[in-house]
């Protein structure tokens, strides 16, 4: 059986399925024009050079470290 992943609604029982039994997802219409949306989103902010904490900075004691164009 092939598990519908929309953003919500993904249970402890059906993530178990997919992590441990391998079970098929797919993705819902939604949350596919969701995920572009956001991508685009992000795209458009690296290319501003607007500064995100784990996108185009280090993470953890590095998160000061500013990623060059060519590093993100």
């Amino acid at each position: 059986m092939t598990i519908e992943i929309s953003g919500s609604g993904l249970s402890i029982e059906k993530l178990m399925k997919i992590a441990r039994h391998n079970e098929e997802i797919q993705l819902h219409p939604d949350a596919l024009t969701r995920i572009k949306a956001c991508r685009m989103m992000l795209e458009n902010k690296i290319k501003a050079h607007e500064i995100m904490y784990g996108v185009n900075t280090g993470i953890g004691e590095f998160s000061e470290v500013v990623l060059n164009d060519d590093q993100v």
